[in-house]
């Protein structure tokens, strides 16, 4: 482990992933509101949207895009806080042994099957 006040550094991480997420998911989509290639435009063609109204047609589109950014946010964050602690590579490469591939099963499954309790 790094020689690191692990709480301050955490902390530090959380705030400026915040702060950067919510200052450029501000700009990005006020400065595309008028380009018909900016996120929003892009994801507001929904032909099973289109049948609520314009409203809740950008509206959707608007909350798609930020569950996208947001999720990448929350990826990038979590990646930065386990290099306080790990060596991170972001692809790994090699063979997987019967027992590793059982335990990824397992985690999958658990993950898509609410009932299981993992």
């Amino acid at each position: 482990m790094r020689n690191v006040d692990t709480e301050k550094s955490i902390r530090q991480i959380i705030r400026s992933s915040v702060e950067g997420f919510a200052d450029g998911f501000e700009a990005r989509h006020v400065g595309e509101a008028d380009d018909p290639n900016g996120t929003i435009n892009m994801k507001i063609h929904n032909i099973f949207i289109a049948a609520l109204g314009e409203d809740i047609q950008y509206y959707t589109a608007l909350v798609r895009s930020f569950d996208s950014s947001l999720g990448n946010m929350l990826e990038g964050m979590a990646i930065n806080i386990a290099k306080l602690f790990y060596d991170v590579h972001q692809s790994v490469e090699g063979p997987l042994s019967p027992e590793q591939t059982n335990i990824i099963a397992e985690l999958l499954e658990g993950y898509k099957n609410r009932n299981n309790p993992l």
